[in-house]
């Protein structure tokens, strides 16, 4: 069956009302433009990020429409149209809400509350109003004992509509807070214990979730990092974090296997057969 116009947005309205997300081949009607053309990457992915939410996907079609869409190396930034329906979410909601969610966006899809606690300099107690308005939203679940975004395309459209000078000083912040925690962690792990850590095993350790103490003797301080292409430097810095292929791909936006290649380039290149070798080529100064 297929939908016109008018009666695709009566069943998108009709779905949203219900709670319902969209099927597949709804989905599919729902963004092509003309109907039948298959969309654009840069599209589809963001359609898959929508996860069949009927709202957001409204919100991405007319943004679409009218602004089209940026598309970059693996990446496709979100039309302004779901950046303003995400705000909108959030009216009535208490004024920190909308800070907290920005701050959460910049630490991932998910993260620890201990994390935004310590971003925000506010203890549990304070943040609970704003996060329970969060929760109530649908913008944030609990999954485990993290908080991670609902929908990917609404993670995408936070961090989108932070201007780029607040993201970066913000990801700075959230780099100097990890490698504070990297470096107490290990220097709990050297403490005197029944099962002593062996100094090689913890300097991997200290490594591979970038603490400057490891970082003091790299021998190469920017050579072989001026030759790095920006998607390579993006992924060596994320591998110093300590992540996974698959948590770079997500930050990235790419897939685990591009992520994969470009790590296999970068070894040899560099003549290195492991990440934490990697990790010593990546300038303490560098910001991700």
């Amino acid at each position: 069956m297929a939908y016109e116009d008018e009666q695709l947005s009566q069943l998108v309205g009709a779905l949203a009302e219900a709670g319902r997300p969209l099927s597949g081949d709804t989905v599919g009607r729902l963004v092509a433009d003309p109907p039948g053309v298959v969309a654009e990457p840069a599209v589809r992915l963001l359609v898959a990020a929508a996860a069949g939410d009927p709202l957001l996907l409204a919100a991405l079609r007319e943004g679409i429409r009218v602004e089209g869409v940026t598309d970059g190396p693996g990446r496709a930034r979100t039309p302004k149209r779901v950046q303003e329906l995400v705000r909108a979410t959030l009216r009535g909601a208490p004024t920190g809400s909308w800070q907290l969610l920005r701050v959460a966006a910049v630490l991932g899809r998910s993260c620890q509350l201990a994390e935004l606690t310590a971003m925000t300099r506010r203890n549990t107690a304070q943040l609970l109003p704003d996060l329970d308005a969060l929760l109530d939203a649908g913008l944030l679940d609990w999954v485990g004992d993290d908080l991670a975004f609902r929908h990917e395309l609404v993670w995408w459209a936070v961090l989108d509509a932070l201007p780029p000078a607040v993201r970066q000083a913000l990801r700075v912040d959230r780099d100097r807070l990890r490698r504070r925690r990297a470096v107490a962690r290990a220097s709990r792990a050297a403490e005197p214990s029944a099962e002593p850590v062996a100094p090689a095993d913890l300097r991997r350790r200290i490594g591979l979730r970038s603490a400057p103490a490891a970082r003091e003797h790299r021998p190469d301080a920017g050579g072989a990092w001026e030759s790095f292409s920006g998607v390579e430097r993006a992924i060596a810095r994320l591998v110093a974090e300590g992540m996974t292929n698959r948590q770079i791909a997500t930050r990235v936006r790419l897939s685990p296997h591009t992520v994969n290649y470009h790590l296999r380039g970068l070894f040899r290149r560099l003549g290195i057969s492991s990440r934490a070798e990697l990790v010593r080529h990546v300038p303490v100064s560098s910001a991700a």
